[in-house]
């Protein structure tokens, strides 16, 4: 509810440059004795209305999730088998990997905007870049977990295990933001205050939902372990 709140404002303030833009160019073409007409209004439709947006954003919401729980569940069971009859891998520490290499990364790189800010044109561009941060969010992960798991098998008393996988990701992480290219989007005229908040709705909204997921799925870990252990 914040972040829809948070939407509308963004929207009423695209709405308003877009009609304060259209009048200046009314004016300026009317000014050299030009009929005053424009290919395109502010109050142009949209492809999806708001309506259609606010009634679709619990099932879009619910689809997301639960197609999010089908991937981590494939995961979990990836990770179950590779441990070859050890401890059950923890699903609340599996979705805090999960939500820093899909989540966490990517809103480093390229934190989410409201709409009005970013043009249109520059899309795929904002795309491709997210693309790229999930996969280096992912690769910063198996990097953490690769070396981890070589340092502990080397030397399993070491206090680096915690410390040197931990610095390589961060490196990983800290090079890939440096080479990754600019956005190229134009914040100037937008509030501060509302970009900060909308952000900060965003992370929240993700962070929520992975935690969810891992606790929920832990809780249902040990029931069905503790139903099985029944005689």
């Amino acid at each position: 509810m914040t972040g829809e709140a948070l939407i509308e404002q963004a929207i009423s303030l695209e709405t308003a440059a877009s009609t304060s833009e259209t009048h200046t160019h009314q004016a300026a073409v009317a000014s050299d004795g030009a009929k005053a007409e424009h290919s395109h209004d502010a109050g142009d439709d949209a492809l999806v209305s708001r309506d259609v947006q606010r009634a679709g954003l619990p099932l879009a919401t619910t689809l997301t999730g639960g197609a999010l729980g089908v991937i981590f569940a494939v995961v979990w069971n990836v990770c179950t088998r590779r441990v070859n009859g050890r401890a059950t891998p923890n699903a609340v520490a599996l979705a805090l990997a999960g939500w820093l290499a899909v989540a966490a990364v990517p809103f480093l790189i390229i934190p989410p905007n409201p709409p009005a800010v970013g043009s249109s044109e520059s899309i795929d561009h904002r795309t491709a870049i997210w693309f790229v941060a999930v996969l280096l969010g992912l690769g910063a992960v198996i990097v953490w977990y690769v070396l981890r798991r070589w340092i502990q098998t080397q030397n399993p008393t070491s206090p680096l295990a915690s410390i040197y996988p931990v610095a390589a990701s961060i490196i990983l992480i800290a090079t890939g933001w440096m080479l990754m290219p600019a956005t190229g989007t134009d914040y100037s005229g937008f509030p501060a205050d509302l970009l900060w908040n909308f952000r900060m709705s965003a992370a929240a909204t993700q962070l929520t939902l992975w935690v969810c997921l891992g606790l929920s799925f832990q809780f249902l870990i040990k029931r069905y372990s503790q139903r099985d252990r029944r005689p």
